[in-house]
């Protein structure tokens, strides 16, 4: 088979995943892709009420924990946008329940949403109105064309089938001096390294996985130009581990979290840390003189 994204036939088996499925190597680009995808109904089946169950969220009930923590976590990505001199209309793709959009709200922005999952874009459109929260993919919106200031796609471009078609689409809603900010994993961290096949970020709904190599070969065949690189710090907290690696265990960091969670007091577990876990930020412009 090709590379879904250079369309090199050199193809390598990286890591038997079970269940029919493989994260498979491209030698030419470095971008690694898995193999078979879902399809559609596993897909809808998966992006339902329990897959926030590893955010602690249930219900219309908000967990207060992982709402400052992702928040906090947003509103570091925020504060790089504004340092690069934007402001305006702000388009989330993959905003789940809206968090980002609240801190973005509360700094000025004009907050506008693309949720696939109907569960979570129920709740941003109550936060934000039916009009501003599209349920789908980006590729279906309809929001005018060079309408928004920014585009955030943070832990979005990993779950995508074609990243070229939704780096397409965002580039027609991005006005040409809008940025676009994206956050994903990076196969060039050190857990990738060290955890290997067991790395935490090989999920079932990850469908590619990039490190700033392969996604400069991706970003320019497309039209943009890669303006920042940085690795990804997130807000965390013992709590959210815990929940997370109950809900996806792995063999060392599930009994390792579990403990520190069973002897933390209370207030320090929900405390939030910064860390990064192995993932990079991705600010790209549109390229002058490519349509």
């Amino acid at each position: 088979m090709d590379c879904p994204i250079c369309y090199s036939t050199i193809i390598i088996t990286k890591h038997a995943m079970g269940k029919g499925r493989s994260v498979l190597r491209c030698g030419q680009c470095s971008t690694e892709f898995l193999f078979p995808q879902l399809d559609d109904e596993a897909l809808q089946q998966l992006y339902s009420e329990s897959y926030y169950a590893a955010w602690g969220l249930k219900g219309d009930a908000d967990n207060e924990a992982t709402r400052q923590m992702k928040m906090a976590t947003f509103g570091l990505r925020l504060n790089l946008l504004a340092r690069l001199g934007k402001q305006g209309r702000l388009l989330d793709v993959g905003c789940a329940t809206g968090y980002l959009l609240e801190v973005a709200h509360a700094r000025g922005w004009v907050p506008y949403g693309v949720e696939y999952a109907a569960w979570s874009a129920a709740i941003a459109q109550k936060k934000f109105g039916r009009e501003a929260i599209f349920n789908g993919t980006l590729e279906q919106c309809s929001f005018p064309e060079k309408f928004f200031d920014a585009i955030v796609m943070s832990d979005l471009i990993e779950h995508v089938r074609r990243p070229q078609e939704t780096l397409l689409k965002a580039r027609t809603l991005l006005k040409d001096e809008g940025l676009l900010l994206i956050v994903t994993p990076d196969t060039s961290a050190l857990s990738h390294h060290i955890m290997g096949k067991r790395w935490t970020h090989y999920k079932p709904e990850h469908f590619f996985y990039f490190n700033r190599r392969s996604f400069q070969y991706l970003a320019n065949k497309g039209g943009w130009e890669i303006i920042h690189y940085e690795k990804a710090a997130k807000a965390l907290n013992i709590g959210y581990f815990h929940t997370q690696f109950n809900v996806y265990p792995h063999w060392l960091l599930t009994p390792l979290v579990n403990t520190l969670h069973a002897v933390l007091p209370k207030r320090a577990g929900s405390r939030n840390f910064f860390l990064s876990i192995g993932e990079m930020v991705l600010v790209l412009k549109k390229q002058h003189g490519k349509k």
